[in-house]
């Protein structure tokens, strides 16, 4: 057999097909990083900015609860005390969920991730008791204006 009489002709056996950095400073970066990022509190990490539909959910999913709870202690009260039950005390839960189904139509969201989110819930109480959605004044319009709103925002168009 033939032997090479020069190092050129000889192809080096340490080669791959990626250039290959005979230190470990990439790996180190890489690893140093995740863990910087790991240390630095959740406070100072820039926070996403908020979409104010995901309050609104929040705020009818809470009053909504608690007007069900007036509904089923009214419910009880009335098993017991007949007539005599003060059916008052579902009237200030009813209004607020009244207050906060407004605001919930009303909100435009500010992300697609929002309006989906909106998109969902109002599909869900639509399942449930559509008469919220058709039977109160001004929803349809309110809800139209709020899609819009919705677009523009998530789009960066101006009215």
């Amino acid at each position: 057999m033939t032997e090479a009489d020069s190092v050129h002709s000889t192809p080096p056996t340490n080669t791959s097909a990626f250039p290959v950095d005979p230190t470990r400073r990439p790996l180190l970066t890489i690893a140093t990083g995740g863990v910087v990022t790991a240390a630095i509190p959740v406070t100072v990490l820039p926070a996403a900015p908020a979409d104010p539909i995901f309050v609104a959910i929040d705020k009818h999913k809470k009053a909504n609860a608690a007007h069900q709870a007036s509904i089923d202690e009214l419910a009880r009260l009335e098993r017991i005390l007949g007539d005599e039950a003060d059916g008052s005390i579902a009237e200030k839960p009813c209004r607020d969920e009244n207050v906060a189904f407004s605001l919930l139509v009303g909100t435009a969201a500010t992300t697609v991730a929002g309006l989906f989110a909106k998109i969902d819930y109002l599909s869900e109480i639509a399942a449930r008791e559509a008469w919220m959605l058709d039977e109160r004044e001004g929803t349809a319009l309110d809800l139209i204006e709020s899609f819009a709103g919705s677009l523009r925002n998530i789009w960066g168009v101006q009215a």
